[in-house]
């Protein structure tokens, strides 16, 4: 691949594997989200600074800034993400894995990748993210080595290339079942999903916070229907320009709360249940495998030190503790922690497993095949 080594500052002996940008795909809902919720404040603001001119109070010029402060993040927000991802560059080497975005380079050892993890684009099925992850030792003093690269096209192939192997025939297709987008010379010897609730304290404390938004919110809206209906009574007339920008703020306000309260609500009650029934398990003689949802988790077995086990009735909570290159760096991943990490994140734990003992077992290479349980 023809590029200009001084400007990734590449060493003479290294030799370019890969090199892409970000795809040209519509943006991850948050940088949507985002930019939208400050619109919607930048509005009311400025509604709110009508209203005060109109009945001659003070602080019009103050509710006026802070209209424009508002609008202009949100116009940052919507700049920012093209800026970002037209700017952004990535490479892999024979030694290390590179980010670039103008002048500034990041770089890490592919033989420090302890796993990776993709998150597919909800549009694209042939688009996402790259998450490349060194195991880091567990601590206050702690910092994750990490490298993001979003929008790649066709992640599982680059991340093929990344582990020294071919990719699949079919890799580069989220639809496409896991167990053929494995290495041709892969083999399964486990394959399970979980089998309890599928969503953990995380989830129900998300949907517990939903739904008390979206109760504030309908207390909210209740209660201003009738304030604003009562304006009349005291001299504000339904069709006058004060009582329309007064109606305007409240019900974008109104609506910026519902539909906070409800997004939540079924963020971690529908979908996370929905995702977790889909949730899949695969350990071969190579990695162990998880997939929740558009995300995908790929772990190299040669890093897994361990596996630590937590008890949760008939079933089990399996952490996998992650080594680094000599046993220098070791990571919990949450097995030492009181609560578990989130599910929805998908860290490198296999939550709510049957048969955990030999599950272990066969991650640790002490049993070279189980059949597959059912699901």
């Amino acid at each position: 691949v023809e590029i200009d080594r001084d400007s990734w500052r590449l060493l003479p002996s290294e030799e370019v594997i890969y090199v892409g940008q970000p795809a040209n795909v519509t943006r991850d809902r948050g940088w949507i989200i985002a930019p939208l919720l400050l619109g919607a404040m930048s509005i009311v603001s400025g509604l709110f600074a009508g209203l005060i001119h109109i009945s001659e109070l003070e602080g019009a010029r103050q509710s006026l800034v802070a209209s424009g402060i508002l609008a202009s993040f949100a116009m940052a927000g919507l700049w920012l993400h093209a800026h970002l991802h037209e700017t952004l560059q990535y490479l892999v080497t024979d030694k290390r894995l590179l980010w670039r975005r103008g002048r500034s380079i990041r770089s890490m050892e592919r033989s420090k990748l302890t796993f990776a993890r993709i998150k597919w684009h909800r549009q694209a099925p042939t688009v996402g993210t790259l998450e490349l992850v060194a195991a880091v030792p567990f601590g206050p003093l702690a910092r994750r080595m990490r490298i993001v690269w979003p929008h790649v096209r066709e992640p599982d192939a680059v991340l093929a290339l990344i582990r020294g192997t071919s990719p699949a025939e079919h890799a580069g297709d989220r639809d496409i079942a896991m167990t053929e987008r494995l290495d041709a010379d892969e083999e399964v010897l486990w394959g399970g999903a979980p089998t309890g609730s599928n969503v953990g304290w995380r989830e129900n404390g998300i949907a517990a916070l939903g739904f008390l938004v979206t109760t504030l919110g309908a207390v909210y809206g209740y209660r201003n229907v009738g304030l604003l209906l009562d304006l009349e009574t005291l001299g504000l007339p339904v069709r006058s320009a004060a009582w329309t920008l007064l109606f305007s703020a409240v019900l974008i306000s109104w609506t910026c709360i519902l539909g906070v309260g409800l997004g939540l609500l079924w963020y971690g009650s529908v979908r996370s249940r929905q995702i977790g029934i889909t949730t899949e398990y695969l350990v071969t003689d190579k990695r162990v495998i998880v997939r929740r949802g558009l995300i995908e988790l790929s772990v190299d077995r040669r890093r897994i030190a361990d596996v630590a086990k937590r008890e949760d009735g008939k079933r089990a909570h399996l952490f996998l503790l992650l080594d680094g290159p000599g046993g220098r760096a070791l990571e919990d991943n949450g097995a030492l922690q009181l609560v578990p990490p989130a599910r929805n994140a998908v860290p490198p734990v296999l939550f709510e497993v049957r048969d955990s003992d030999d599950v272990r077992r066969c991650i640790l290479g002490r049993d070279s095949r189980m059949p597959a349980p059912a699901r």
